[in-house]
C-alpha cells in the first residue's frame, strides 16, 4: 500500500515560491557581518566584534521592499527599543527569582509594543532577546559599553543601507510598482486565455489565483505610499505622483475583475503593461508605441493614462487619455493616518490575548531558566532565547515555528560543525562567513527552516571566533535549540486549550463586514454619496481585499498545524473563496456604476447589505435562493447584479455548517 503524508506534514516542509535573489540585500549583509569580525580579530577584541556584528546582523537580516526614507527612519525605532533590552536586562540579572519575574515583565512589555505595527514588532523582537541574553549571564562590567557597540552595528547596517540607497534612491518604489504592473499584465493574459470549463468551475481557478498576487502587490504599494506619507507628515509632489499612478493601476485591476473585454484587448492590454514594467523596472524612457486613439477600449485608455502619469515629462496628454475616467483620488492622508494611530492605540488594551500569551511566557520562560540552571554548559541562554523567538505572538503559529526552526537547526548544525572542522581560523573561515551572508537573504525568503539552516553556521562561527580551546557549540547548539523548542511546543501550545474556530470566525467576520463597506461605497445612490464616491471606493476596495487576504494567510499559517487547527482551516477555505469571488463581483458592479450606466435602488441596496450584515450576525443564513433583483436601467447591470446576488447565495450555503 502506498503511503501519502498527512496534509499538514506536507504544509508543514512547503517552502515560499522561488522569487528573484536579493542580492543587494545579500552583499550588505555579508559586508554588515563580517567586516566588523575582521575588524576584531586585527585589533584583538573578537568579544566586542561579536556584538557590534549581531547589531549588524539583526538589522540586515530581513528583505525588505519599503522606501530607503521608511527604513532608514526605522532604525531610529528599532534600535533605542532593542538597546534598551540589554540595559534591562544587564540591570536585573543575576538575581535569580527577580531577574525571571522582570524578563517576564519585558516580554509582556514586547508584546504590547508589538501591537503598534511591523517597526515595533521587530524593535520588540529585538529587545526581548537582547534582554534574555543579558539577563541570563553573569551582570556585565559596564552596561553601556555592550549597549552601544550594538548600537554601532546597527548604525554599520543603515551606513550600508545609505550608500545603496545613494545610488538608486527610487529602487524599491520602482521595484515594487514593476511587480504591479507584471501582476496586472499576467492577470490580463489570463483572462484572454481562460481556462476549460471543468477547471474554470474549480474552487481555485487561475484567474482568481492571479487576482490575489495583484491585490497583494497592490497593497504593499499602497502600504508602501502609506509609510512615506507618513515619515513625511504628509503629501510630498513625489506621494502624489505615486498615489495618481496607483490610482490608475486600481482602474485597470477593477476592469479586469469586471471583465467584458474582448480577447484582443485584454493581450494588447496585458503586452503593453509587461512593456511599461520593464521600462520601470529599469528606470528606461516611456516605451514606443502608437498612442491610444479617442475610441479605443476604456481599458487601453485607462492603459495610455497609466504611462502620462509614469512619464508625466515625455508625452502630452493624448485625447484617448483624457476620455478616459477619472482616477479615484486616494484617501486623505490625515484620515489614514488617524486611523493607523487609533488602529494601533486599541490594540494596546490588555485583554485576553495579551493575558493568555504573557502566561505562556511565563511558564516557558520559568521551564526554560530551570532547564538552563540544571543543564549549565557555555552560551546556555539559547534555551530561553529559543523559547522567545518560537514564542513571538505575532510571527506565527508556535507549532510550525518550533517544527522548523529544529529542523533548521539540525541542518544548521551539520554545516557549521563541517565548516568548523574543516577549515581552521583565518582568512577562509571569514569567506565561509560572508558566503553565509550572502545566501542567508535569499534563504530566508524560501521559508523560515531554511534561514534557520544558514543563520546556525554563521552564529556557530560568530562564538568560535571568541571561544578558548575546543568547545562542542555545534552538539550544545542542536540540544538547546531542542531542547526550547519543545518546551515551547509543549507547555506554550500542547497542553492550552485550542479551538480555532473562534479567531478564523471573528477574522472572517471582519472581512465580511469590509465587503460590506465596500458594497455600500459601490451602490452609493445619493448626490452626497456619489460626490465622494471614488475616494471612498478606491479605500474601500483596498480594506475589503486586504481582509480576505489577512484571513487567508491566517489560514494558511493554522493549515500547516495537526489537527484539529489544520482541518478546521481547510474547511473554511471554501467560504473565502467565496467571499473573494463576492468581492470581485462588487468591483464589476462598481465599474458599471462609475461609469453611470445603472440608476440603483436604495431600497434594493439595503436588502443586499442586510444580507451581509446576516451572515457576520447569524440571521439570514439559510436558503440559497437569490433575492430580487435591483432595479437597474441596462441588461449588463442586471447581470451584474445576478452575479452578486449569487455569490451571496452561494456564501450563505457555505456558511451553514459554521454557524
Amino acid at each position: 500500500m502506498h503511503y501519502r503524508p498527512a496534509e499538514w506534514l506536507v504544509n508543514l516542509t512547503r517552502l515560499n515560491p522561488k522569487a528573484a535573489w536579493p542580492w543587494r540585500q545579500s552583499i550588505r549583509l555579508a559586508i554588515a557581518v563580517t567586516v566588523p569580525m575582521v575588524v576584531g580579530l586585527i585589533t584583538g577584541q573578537t568579544e566586542s566584534a561579536i556584538l557590534v556584528a549581531l547589531g549588524a546582523l539583526l538589522n540586515s537580516i530581513k528583505v525588505q521592499s519599503d522606501p530607503y526614507s521608511v527604513r532608514l527612519h526605522n532604525f531610529l525605532i528599532i534600535v533605542p527599543i532593542a538597546m534598551s533590552g540589554f540595559v534591562l536586562g544587564s540591570l536585573v540579572s543575576g538575581h535569580g527569582l527577580l531577574t525571571l519575574v522582570m524578563l517576564i515583565l519585558v516580554g509582556i512589555l514586547s508584546g504590547l509594543i508589538s501591537g503598534y505595527g511591523a517597526v515595533f514588532s521587530k524593535a520588540a523582537m529585538q529587545m526581548l532577546m537582547l534582554a534574555v541574553i543579558a539577563g541570563a549571564g553573569h551582570p556585565p562590567a559596564s552596561i553601556w559599553l555592550p549597549t552601544l557597540l550594538f548600537a554601532g552595528g546597527a548604525a554599520f547596517a543603515a551606513l550600508l543601507l545609505g550608500i545603496e540607497a545613494a545610488f538608486d534612491r527610487h529602487l524599491p518604489e520602482r521595484t515594487t510598482l514593476a511587480q504591479l504592473l507584471r501582476s496586472l499584465s499576467h492577470l490580463a493574459r489570463i483572462d484572454a486565455d481562460p481556462p476549460p470549463a471543468q477547471v474554470a468551475a474549480a474552487l481555485d481557478t487561475p484567474f482568481e489565483r492571479q487576482r490575489r498576487h495583484v491585490t497583494d502587490a497592490m497593497l504593499k504599494a499602497y502600504s508602501g505610499l502609506l509609510e512615506t506619507r507618513l515619515g513625511n507628515e504628509g503629501s510630498t509632489p513625489d506621494s502624489n505622483r505615486r498615489a495618481a499612478i496607483l490610482s490608475t493601476a486600481s482602474l485597470i485591476f477593477s476592469t479586469l475583475v469586471a471583465g467584458g473585454n474582448s480577447v484582443e484587448t485584454l493581450h494588447a492590454a496585458g503586452h503593453r503593461l509587461e512593456q511599461i514594467a520593464h521600462a520601470v523596472a529599469k528606470s528606461g524612457a516611456r516605451p514606443a508605441g502608437a498612442e491610444v486613439a479617442p475610441d479605443a477600449p476604456l481599458l487601453m485608455r485607462y492603459v495610455g493614462r497609466l504611462c502620462d502619469e509614469i512619464w508625466p515629462g515625455e508625452a502630452p496628454r493624448t485625447q484617448a487619455a483624457a476620455g478616459a475616467s477619472r482616477p479615484h483620488p486616494m484617501p486623505s492622508p490625515s484620515l489614514l493616518e488617524r486611523r493607523w494611530w487609533l488602529d494601533r492605540i486599541g490594540r494596546l488594551a490588555p485583554g485576553r490575548d495579551v493575558v493568555i500569551s504573557a502566561l505562556r511566557l511565563a511558564l516557558c520562560l520559568a521551564i526554560a531558566f530551570a532547564a538552563q540552571s540544571y543543564l549549565g554548559g557555555v552560551r546556555s541562554y539559547w534555551i530561553p532565547l529559543c523559547v522567545v523567538i518560537v514564542l513571538k505572538p505575532d510571527f506565527g503559529s508556535v507549532f510550525v515555528r518550533a517544527m522548523q526552526r529544529s529542523i533548521g537547526t539540525i541542518i544548521g548544525v551539520f554545516i557549521g560543525v563541517a565548516i568548523l572542522t574543516l577549515i581552521p581560523k583565518g582568512i577562509w573561515l571569514f569567506a565561509c562567513m560572508a558566503a553565509l551572508g550572502l545566501v542567508l537573504p535569499g534563504a530566508g525568503q524560501r521559508g523560515y527552516a531554511m534561514q534557520c539552516a544558514f543563520m546556525t553556521p554563521l552564529i556557530l562561527i560568530l562564538i568560535d571566533m571568541t571561544a578558548q580551546g575546543t568547545v562542542d557549540f555545534g552538539a550544545q547548539r542542536l540540544v538547546d535549540t531542542l531542547i526550547g523548542s519543545g518546551i515551547a511546543v509543549v507547555f506554550g501550545y500542547l497542553i492550552w486549550p485550542r479551538d480555532p474556530v473562534p479567531e478564523i470566525r471573528q477574522s472572517f467576520d471582519r472581512a465580511v463586514a469590509a465587503s460590506e463597506v465596500y458594497l455600500r461605497a459601490a451602490c452609493a445612490t445619493d448626490a452626497a454619496d456619489k460626490a465622494a464616491a471614488p475616494g471612498k471606493l478606491f479605500s474601500a476596495m483596498t480594506a475589503a481585499y486586504r481582509s480576505l487576504s489577512n484571513v487567508r494567510a491566517g489560514l494558511q499559517r493554522a493549515i500547516a498545524e495537526p489537527p484539529p487547527a489544520s482541518r478546521e482551516a481547510a474547511a473554511w477555505f471554501p467560504a473565502v473563496v467565496e467571499a473573494e469571488r463576492l468581492c470581485d463581483r462588487i468591483t464589476g458592479l462598481a465599474q458599471l456604476r462609475l461609469s453611470g450606466a445603472v440608476t440603483l435602488d436604495p431600497a434594493s441596496v439595503e436588502r443586499r447589505l442586510a444580507r451581509l450584515e446576516g451572515l457576520r450576525t447569524g440571521s439570514a443564513v439559510g436558503g440559497t435562493e437569490a433575492p430580487d433583483a435591483l432595479a437597474a436601467t441596462s441588461p449588463d447591470a442586471d447581470a451584474a447584479f445576478q452575479e452578486v446576488d449569487f455569490e451571496l447565495a452561494r456564501l450563505s450555503q457555505l456558511m451553514q455548517p459554521a454557524q
